[in-house]
């Protein structure tokens, strides 16, 4: 082992999907520093995704932008003395925390000014050739610690399932037809899918065996989520909760549908088989990653779209027809019933 450390300090203050991503790292650095502990800096907001994480020891919140806060989270994480930290972002902010830290060994990027404050520089360009999670990944080699997993990891406890079992009762949800969660939501309104287009997906047809359960956040998303349910009987709406709540009711589900947002990469951790729709971002490196997954985007996206996150006519998303999305969710539940009978057959013998 390149690095000798009883304590080690990883940095990604960033969303969801973000922080999602970096569990496979996370992994692997628990699979080589059995006995050490690992603590996370993660802004409060997306702290819920560590929650029962078995690869990290402490969770260090982040919450306030305020320059007296900071200060103060500063002085708080200089009494720590990590022997090692691994800044995955680089923001002139985080590299502060980085030094602070006391680590005399500072893995981060070469980013700008700010390169300079870390021991051991990796190259950005060298490890932005694929996805996010590759990217964090490539902290491995220079610590020479060997690749083992790749797989996001989100963990249920087991009062969340409890919890989730009594709401899913609650809805009156059917145990013997499959369960949809779709995932209308989404931090910009050009990365998402039109509400008429939700609406006109759940009346299809040949979705008639299917019941939806509509997953929501705040107040307007509610109210669209509503507005699915208002079009037919079969589909329903998540109780206010959390989102590891969320995440809880969404592991009963047979199938996801979503926009890109952090609901949904958590729906691809769960390893449901999901349909994402991509507009302004790439899934080249911000997809979601999974085996069961099926991104929907227009022909030409890489001409057609501005990739604007204000677009005020995203044609990237509006084009992404209701009839091509009920297609690749039929797919989608196919495969996922194949894949549930190899598997009991394979537990048989």
């Amino acid at each position: 082992m390149k690095f000798p450390a009883q304590s080690i300090l990883v940095i990604r203050m960033s969303g969801i999907g973000d922080v999602l991503w970096t569990t496979p790292l996370l992994t692997n650095l628990r699979l080589a520093y059995p006995d050490a502990h690992i603590a996370y800096v993660v802004r409060s907001a997306s702290a819920f995704v560590l929650e029962n994480n078995p690869d990290i020891d402490e969770i260090i919140r982040f919450e306030d932008e305020s320059l007296r806060y900071q200060l103060g989270f500063l002085r708080r994480l200089r009494k720590r003395r990590f022997d090692l930290s691994i800044d995955l972002i680089c923001s002139p902010a985080t590299a502060i925390h980085s030094v602070v830290s006391g680590a005399r060994v500072r893995i981060g990027f070469d980013f700008r000014l700010r390169e300079k404050l870390y021991t051991h520089r990796l190259s950005a360009r060298d490890a932005n050739h694929g996805h996010e999670v590759e990217f964090n990944l490539f902290v491995l080699g220079c610590m020479d610690i060997p690749e083992r997993s790749r797989a996001l990891v989100w963990r249920i406890s087991y009062e969340e399932r409890a919890r989730a079992a009594d709401d899913w009762r609650a809805l009156a949800l059917p145990d013997d037809t499959p369960v949809v969660a779709l995932i209308p939501t989404g931090g910009f309104p050009s990365k998402k899918w039109p509400l008429s287009h939700w609406q006109r997906l759940v009346q299809d047809s040949r979705l008639q065996h299917v019941h939806f359960l509509v997953f929501c956040g705040n107040q307007n998303e509610r109210r669209d989520a509503e507005a699915i349910a208002g079009v037919s009987s079969r589909v329903s709406v998540e109780p206010k909760g959390t989102l590891r709540s969320s995440a809880a009711l969404m592991d009963r589900c047979a199938a996801a549908v979503g926009n890109d947002s952090g609901p949904t990469h958590i729906a691809s951790a769960l390893q449901k088989p999901v349909v994402v729709f991509y507009g302004p971002s790439n899934p080249k490196s911000q997809g979601p990653w999974s085996d069961h997954a099926t991104v929907l985007s227009i022909d030409d996206v890489e001409n057609r779209c501005c990739r604007r996150l204000d677009c005020p006519d995203p044609v990237c998303m509006t084009e992404i027809s209701p009839l091509r999305t009920a297609d690749a969710l039929l797919r989608a539940l196919t495969a996922g019933e194949d894949a549930g009978s190899r598997a009991d057959t394979d537990g048989a013998q």
